[in-house]
């Protein structure tokens, strides 16, 4: 039987991106075999480009990768689909997995349970953010967290069908929601070095800098610990009563 407590867990660890993928697909797993309803990972991880698997078939790739490692930004493969996303250690990844009929809406559906808290918790601060395309950001999808125009937080999701012992319905799987936040880091180096890579790699897809806000610009005077109670801030919103 499926444990209904939701786990709720925070890396004070800088992780490398591969470990915090590996952990977000482990609390997903432990949602489709059965072992709890739901969970929470937040996580930060070390200077990197996590790239689609896509990319990998491009000529230049590899290429590319040893340039930008040279230059100091590993490049990390991830599974899932999407586009080229930056990381440091002043982003915040935030993890979600749950029990999800697959319906009319579902996907709408799963991407408002993690942005709409998001929503009100930045709302309790006095920022009005909302759900927008932005083209020119980076990794750009119909669910990027948006502030005034300006892109503060991309999201993806994965879908797992629950394993037959479960006991689950035909149509309910276990969903992954995942949203990287832009918090407290010089976003300007992040750009520039994903357009490196994007020129390297023979690509002419660029990033737009002017495109992107920080918390840390949303919230001047406010950077003393920032991260820290950005943490704690999200890992309350996205709390079940």
């Amino acid at each position: 039987m499926a444990n209904a407590a939701r786990l709720h867990q925070t890396s004070d660890s800088i992780l490398n991106p591969l470990e915090g993928l590996h952990q977000e697909l482990a609390l997903l797993e432990r949602v489709v075999q059965g072992q709890q309803d739901s969970g929470l990972f937040l996580w930060r991880c070390e200077q990197s480009l996590v790239v689609p698997r896509s990319l990998g078939r491009r000529p230049a790739f590899d290429h590319a990768c040893a340039a930008m490692q040279a230059q100091g930004w590993p490049v990390v493969v991830r599974d899932t689909g999407g586009d080229l996303t930056p990381q440091a250690p002043g982003l915040i990844n935030v993890a979600i997995a749950f029990r999800q009929r697959r319906e009319p809406g579902a996907i709408h559906a799963s991407y408002q349970r993690l942005c709409q808290p998001l929503i009100e918790c930045l709302k309790n601060l006095g920022i009005e953010a909302y759900c927008a395309s932005v083209e020119g950001a980076f990794c750009n999808g119909d669910y990027n967290l948006v502030v005034a125009g300006r892109k503060l937080a991309g999201t993806a999701q994965r879908w797992r069908k629950m394993a037959s012992h479960t006991g689950a319905a035909a149509d309910e799987f276990a969903v992954l929601a995942h949203a990287v936040i832009l918090c407290d880091e010089n976003l300007p180096a992040l750009w520039q070095a994903g357009n490196r890579f994007y020129g390297a790699c023979d690509m002419a897809d660029r990033i737009d800098p002017a495109l992107h806000v920080s918390l840390a610009e949303l919230l001047p005077g406010n950077t003393d610990g920032l991260i820290q109670q950005s943490l704690q801030r999200i890992s309350n919103c996205l709390s079940e009563p």
